[in-house]
């Protein structure tokens, strides 16, 4: 077959881009579609029966027109590593690793694997030796797990729009989702405050699939050493920076690949949801972070699922309103379980009953000040958006308040805090964040409702 000028550049292209993705530089643009006999990602390569029509969506991952049969993967499954997936589900179960929890092998793709449309197939790639650390691992992994990266590669029946996003990698369902529908106009569009940080390694961490459907906290050694941080903490401050920034005015769309990446991972993780509701539950500093995704997707798509999502939520299962030992009323909680609260009582009797052993109140109050620096900018984000509402956890709001004036005026917190290096900011864009907290903390709620009453009535992406 002949192939066009336009065909061919378009091809260079593709592999120019595919190459960088192997050193974490790839671009969210589209790629025109073309027949391949192999399709390439983060060194993970698919290779179908006979050459088939590809392209990527609009955040970089690829799809195929099928039915296709896809004859192999590399690097090869072998002795429990490198597994693959076929629309895997949320759960306690997987199929990637025997050395992640839950391991499944009846769960992995097996080769020649038939893909239809509708499927995702997820692919990985393993490490020899649990702790090694590659060239590409991103910040904040502490390489507790045995995957070096994961892709997805989706099949459809049809070419989609070159502004597609990818559909949820998580479950059957995979309804379409179009750049051009955000919309846009219900960003505030503020001032940027303070220090800004460099968008760059922000939008290295969205570049990649968040593989994160595993329950509860085992699901931090499922997180792939190039694609994410592995803990929830810095899971929550990635989702916190990103939120605020991408809140900020932005005329000549120099943020765009970070929010493209950041609604898609809002898509993925209503996809696990949909799964499973019941994954991120409340426990120290692992499961933040995965509910203001959804939101600020759902609101930008205007998506009544994601807009109204019900699930575990850590930040909503460890806030609650009580009795404080000093008159609070929004209190902190490590888990969902009732008999580990502390808050209510004085701290000399956190080491006392009801805690058992090292499970006391001070190892609550540890785990209190390692949420309360990461929870501010997803707080202000959601105010700023309009979406206190559909968060539907008020306590959760009122405690990031107390946390921050608390941090200020001086409290038993406060000190415990100093001494572990924790101040109310705190973390790699602490500045940023208590900028913006300063700035617009205090007209969050009025900015939401001028967004809201100035895009009044209308009905398309702004």
């Amino acid at each position: 077959m002949a192939i066009r000028p336009k065909t061919l550049w378009a091809v260079f292209v593709a592999a120019a881009i595919a190459c960088l993705g192997l050193t974490g530089v790839s671009s969210f643009a589209a790629v025109e579609s073309d027949e391949r006999g192999q399709v390439a990602q983060y060194g993970i390569v698919w290779t179908p029966a006979q050459p088939a029509r590809v392209g990527r969506y609009v955040t970089g991952d690829w799809w195929v027109v099928g039915p296709v049969t896809v004859t192999g993967v590399t690097p090869a499954p072998r002795d429990g590593r490198n597994g693959s997936v076929v629309n895997p589900s949320a759960g306690k179960k997987q199929g990637y690793d025997d050395r992640i929890a839950g391991y499944d092998a009846s769960l992995r793709a097996a080769f020649p694997l038939r893909l239809e449309p509708g499927q995702s197939l997820v692919s990985t790639a393993s490490v020899e030796t649990v702790g090694d650390r590659t060239p590409e691992t991103v910040r904040g992994q502490y390489c507790r797990g045995p995957l070096r990266t994961a892709a997805v590669l989706t099949c459809v029946s049809a070419p989609p729009p070159e502004d597609a996003f990818r559909p949820p990698y998580v479950g059957d369902a995979k309804p379409p989702f179009r750049a051009g529908g955000l919309r846009r106009d219900l960003l505030p569009r503020l001032a940027l405050a303070g220090p800004v940080p460099d968008v760059r390694p922000y939008e290295r961490y969205l570049e990649r699939i968040w593989l994160d459907h595993l329950f509860e906290w085992p699901n931090r050694m499922m997180h792939p050493l190039e694609n994410m941080p592995d803990y929830g903490r810095e899971i929550t401050h990635i989702v916190s920076t990103v939120s605020l920034l991408l809140l900020t005015d932005d005329p000549q769309r120099e943020r765009e690949r970070l929010l493209l990446g950041f609604v898609q991972l809002g898509i993925d993780y209503w996809g696990v949801t949909r799964s499973d509701n019941d994954l991120w539950r409340a426990n120290g500093g692992h499961n933040s972070g995965r509910k203001m995704p959804i939101l600020f997707a759902g609101v930008l798509l205007d998506h009544d699922g994601m807009k109204h999502v019900r699930a575990s939520f850590a930040e909503d299962e460890q806030t609650y309103y009580g009795s404080g030992y000093r008159g609070q009323k929004a209190l902190w909680q490590i888990c969902r379980d009732e008999a580990r609260r502390h808050e209510h009582l004085p701290p000399e009797k956190w080491a006392g009953p009801p805690f058992q052993g090292a499970n006391n109140g001070w190892k609550s109050e540890g785990y209190r000040l390692l949420n309360g620096p990461i929870w501010v900018g997803q707080a202000l984000a959601a105010r700023l958006l309009g979406a206190v509402e559909l968060w539907d956890h008020p306590a959760f709001f009122d405690y990031v308040d107390r946390w921050v004036a608390e941090a200020e005026s001086g409290t038993v917190a406060k000190d415990t805090a100093a001494r572990a290096g924790y101040d109310a900011f705190h973390g790699p864009a602490r500045d940023f964040v208590r900028a913006m907290w300063q700035t617009y903390r205090e007209r969050a709620d009025e900015i939401a409702r001028r967004t809201r009453k100035r895009t009044a009535g209308a009905d398309g992406p702004g």
